[in-house]
């Protein structure tokens, strides 16, 4: 890789009035996480949190994925940094704005952010089962969408086109390829002209049961998945070429 793009900033952050902007900046390696980059997402949450933002979006660079996966040459050993809620409690919303992949760790970053809105070409999947390694966070789905939808996705570890995410619940909205980004802006600033007290109080009830299950279960699913942790099985991987293609891998290439 190009020392250049080595020294850029994993995570790119961006002021706009009331709203926060963040671009996942590993575009070689279609988005996917590292430590670096989990740890970087952690970081974001809590300046955010703690800062007079109202809002915020995140992205991936470029527009081959918002985020595919672990980086399977390079995958974190604590990813749970990475998603809004599971390292920082977040009292204020977060929007995914997603073009291209979202898979595996980018599969749950989507889904723990409060709103999701897709390009028409963006593909949701989480295929831990095919490759042999899960640490089960996407089960969380079972608090937001209906039972057999997550098993489907989950156990099946097929891809969800945007059309058939939007009516699984997956995302808030579609809209035509490279509008994502424009769409979440327009719903960032339409949240952050309302009641900042009222957004607050609302997102905490919405919370209350999503987010005590999702804890709950990260709880739990450490003994749960103790036998299937084995992350060697990424690096043998290829990544979202070896998935497309019929071989069994969460990352990108």
């Amino acid at each position: 890789m190009n020392a250049n793009v080595e020294a850029e900033p994993v995570v790119l952050v961006a002021e706009r009035g009331l709203v926060l902007e963040a671009v996942i900046n590993r575009p070689a390696k279609r988005n996917a996480l590292n430590q670096e980059t989990a740890y970087a997402l952690g970081e974001l949450y809590e300046r955010f949190e703690q800062g007079p933002w109202r809002v915020l979006i995140i992205s991936g660079a470029g527009d081959k994925a918002f985020c595919a996966g672990a980086d399977f040459n390079n995958p974190p050993l604590d990813d749970g940094p990475a998603y809004p809620n599971f390292g920082v409690k977040l009292t204020k919303p977060v929007i995914a704005a997603i073009e291209g992949y979202a898979v595996g760790a980018g599969f749950v970053l989507s889904q723990t952010s409060d709103i999701a809105v897709a390009g028409q070409s963006a593909q949701f999947a989480y295929p831990e089962a095919s490759i042999g390694v899960t640490g089960g966070g996407a089960t969380l789905l079972t608090t937001r969408v209906p039972t057999k939808v997550v098993t489907d996705l989950l156990l099946t570890s097929r891809f969800y086109p945007a059309e058939r995410a939007l009516a699984a619940g997956l995302v808030s909205e579609v809209v035509p390829d490279g509008q994502a980004l424009a769409k979440a802006r327009e719903l960032a600033d339409r949240i952050a002209s309302n009641s900042a007290d009222c957004v607050r109080a609302l997102k905490a009830l919405i919370d209350r049961d999503t987010q005590r299950s999702t804890v709950e279960g990260a709880q739990q699913v450490a003994n749960v998945t103790r036998a299937t942790k084995d992350k060697s099985v990424l690096t043998a991987s290829r990544g979202i070429k070896g998935l497309t293609s019929g071989a069994t891998s969460e990352a990108a290439a």
